[in-house]
C-alpha cells in the first residue's frame, strides 16, 4: 500500500513538472503595451514581425542605443511614417547595388 501511494506521489510530481515546463515555451505576442513613439536618435535596430500563427497582430520592436527593446504601436503615425522611411531607404540602397 506504502508503494502505491509513493508511486502516485512520484507520477503526481512529474506530471506537474512537466506542465509547468511547459508554460515557458508557449508562444505567444512579444508586444504587450505599446508605445506611440520614441525619440529617434535612439534608435538602434528595427525589427517588424507580421502576424503569425502565435499571434495574431503586427508587432513593430525597436532596440534602443542602450540595449532596451520598446513595442511600437503599428497603427500610430509616427510608427508608420518610420516604416515609410525605412522602406524607401531600403529600396534606394537595393537599387543603388544593383545597377
Amino acid at each position: 500500500m506504502k508503494k502505491s501511494v509513493a508511486i502516485q506521489c512520484i507520477v503526481l510530481l512529474a506530471c506537474m513538472a512537466f506542465c509547468t515546463s511547459l508554460g515557458k515555451f508557449i508562444p505567444r505576442c512579444r508586444c504587450l503595451k505599446t508605445s506611440k513613439s520614441v525619440w529617434i536618435a535612439l534608435i538602434a535596430q528595427l525589427k517588424v514581425d507580421e502576424p503569425r500563427p502565435h499571434c495574431n497582430r503586427r508587432e513593430v520592436i525597436v532596440t534602443l542605443k542602450d540595449g532596451s527593446e520598446r513595442c511600437l504601436d503599428p497603427e500610430s503615425k509616427f510608427t508608420k511614417t518610420l516604416l515609410e522611411k525605412l522602406d524607401i531607404e531600403t529600396r534606394k540602397s537595393a537599387t543603388s547595388t544593383t545597377t
